[in-house]
C-alpha cells in the first residue's frame, strides 16, 4: 500500500509540473556530439578541433555544468566524407540523443551530415566547412569559418595586385576544393584567366603526368587546391621536383605546421589565404589566452591554432545556447540566429540569415624561415 502511495503521488506530481508547463528536473548529461576527421589524411586538423570542443566542455562541466547538469561530448570519426558523416550523423541522433553538434569540419561532412539534421532538428554548428554550399545546406547549419566564397574574392584580388594574369590550378574533387575552384573564377577580373584546370580523385598522391602536361602551359601561378595536407605536399613537391619556379597560392588546407615535416623545402614562400594566425591569442581581462591553454593540454596545435580556436567557439555558442533557452532543438537554432554578438576565443562574431559567420575573415600568409606567418603589406 505504501509503495502504491508513493507512486500515486510520484505520478500525480509529474502531472502537476506538465499541467504547469514544467518540466521534472533531471539529472541526466546534456549530449552534444562532434563530427570530424580523426584518421585519414585530414586527421591533423580533426584532431586539432576535437581537442578544442573537448576543452570547452571541461570547463563548463568544472564551472558546474548547465543547470546541474554536465555536458557529456560524444565524439564521432567522419573521415572527411559526406557517407561517413551521415552515418555518423544516425548515430549520434537516434542512438545517442545528442541535442546539437559541433561539426562537420570538412565541407563534405557538414553537408552530408546537413539533411539529417534539418530532419532531427538538431543544430549544427561547423568549425572549419568553408565550401559555399554550406550557406543553403538547411536551416540548422551554422558555421564560425567565412565561405570559400569570400576566399575566391580575396584570391583573386591578390592574383590582380600581383598581376599573375594566367593560372594554373590543381583541384581535388571534394565539396571542400571545388568550392574554392569555382569561386576563384567567379571573381577574376577581365584579362585575367585559368588556362590549366584539373581535378583528380580524392586522396591522390601522383601528379607526375599533370605536372608533365602543365610544362606545356604557360603561367605565371600554381593553385595547390586540395582537401588535405597529405595531398597539398605531394602536390606541391612534384611541382618543385619538375622545375617550376613560379609562386603556389592556396588555401587553408596550406595553413598547416605538418607541411614543414611533409614537404620543408616545397612549402617555402607558398602563400596561403586563412583567419589569422593570431585567433585565440589574446587574453581577457583576467584570463589565460586560449591558445596558450591549449598548449598546456595539448601541445602545439597539429595544423594551426585558429581551426582549434574556432572549434572551441562552436561549442562555446552551442552551449551559451543551450544554457539560455534549454535543449530544444528549434529554440537552439532560434536562439543562433537572434544572437547579435557571441564574444569568444576568436573575437566577436554573430550569423546572418543564411547561418554563416559574421566577423571572421581572411588574411594572407606565407611560409618563410620555417614559420607561418601573416603578410601585412
Amino acid at each position: 500500500m505504501k509503495k502504491f502511495l508513493s507512486f500515486l503521488c510520484t505520478s500525480s506530481l509529474l502531472l502537476a509540473l506538465a499541467a504547469c508547463g514544467q518540466a521534472p528536473k533531471t539529472n541526466e548529461p546534456i549530449k552534444i556530439g562532434f563530427l570530424g576527421p580523426l584518421t585519414g589524411g585530414a586527421a591533423s586538423y580533426g584532431n586539432d578541433t576535437s581537442n578544442a570542443a573537448k576543452m570547452k566542455v571541461a570547463e563548463v562541466n568544472a564551472a558546474g555544468g548547465i543547470d546541474g547538469r554536465m555536458v557529456e561530448l560524444i565524439v564521432e570519426d567522419s573521415r572527411c566524407n559526406s557517407a561517413d558523416a551521415a552515418a555518423a550523423m544516425q548515430k549520434l541522433v537516434n542512438v545517442d540523443g545528442v541535442v546539437a553538434i559541433v561539426g562537420g569540419q570538412c565541407s563534405g561532412e557538414t553537408l552530408g551530415a546537413a539533411p539529417v539534421a534539418e530532419v532531427a532538428h538538431v543544430v549544427l554548428v561547423s568549425p572549419v566547412s568553408s565550401s559555399p554550399d554550406v550557406t543553403t545546406a538547411g536551416d540548422f547549419i551554422f558555421r564560425v569559418y567565412p565561405s570559400d566564397a569570400l576566399k575566391g574574392v580575396d584570391m583573386a584580388a591578390y592574383m590582380e595586385k600581383e598581376s599573375y594574369k594566367k593560372i594554373a590550378i590543381i583541384s581535388e574533387n571534394t565539396d571542400y576544393a571545388i568550392g574554392i575552384r569555382n569561386s576563384l573564377q567567379a571573381a577574376l577580373p577581365e584579362g585575367y584567366a585559368i588556362v590549366f584546370d584539373e581535378v583528380v580523385d580524392p586522396d591522390t598522391k601522383d601528379f607526375r603526368s599533370l605536372i608533365t602536361r602543365l610544362k606545356k602551359v604557360k603561367h605565371d601561378v600554381f593553385v595547390s587546391n586540395p582537401q588535405s595536407d597529405s595531398v597539398l605536399a605531394p602536390m606541391i613537391q612534384q611541382y618543385r621536383e619538375a622545375g617550376f619556379t613560379q609562386p603556389i597560392v592556396s588555401q587553408d588546407i596550406a595553413d598547416s605546421m605538418n607541411l614543414l615535416s611533409l614537404a620543408p623545402e616545397a612549402v617555402e614562400g607558398m602563400h596561403m589565404f586563412n583567419p589569422s594566425n593570431m585567433l585565440g591569442a589574446t587574453a581577457k581581462a583576467g584570463e589565460r589566452s586560449f591558445s596558450e591553454k591549449y598548449r598546456e593540454q595539448f601541445g602545439e596545435a597539429q595544423s594551426n591554432m585558429s581551426f582549434a580556436t574556432l572549434s572551441y567557439d562552436a561549442a562555446g555558442v552551442i552551449l551559451e545556447a543551450i544554457s539560455t533557452v534549454g535543449t530544444d532543438g528549434d529554440a537552439i537554432r532560434d536562439y543562433l540566429y537572434g544572437l547579435t554578438n557571441y564574444d569568444g576565443a576568436a573575437g566577436g562574431f554573430h550569423f546572418d540569415e543564411n547561418g554563416d559567420v559574421i566577423g571572421i575573415s581572411n588574411v594572407l600568409k606565407m611560409f618563410k624561415d620555417g614559420q607561418i606567418v601573416e603578410v601585412t603589406e
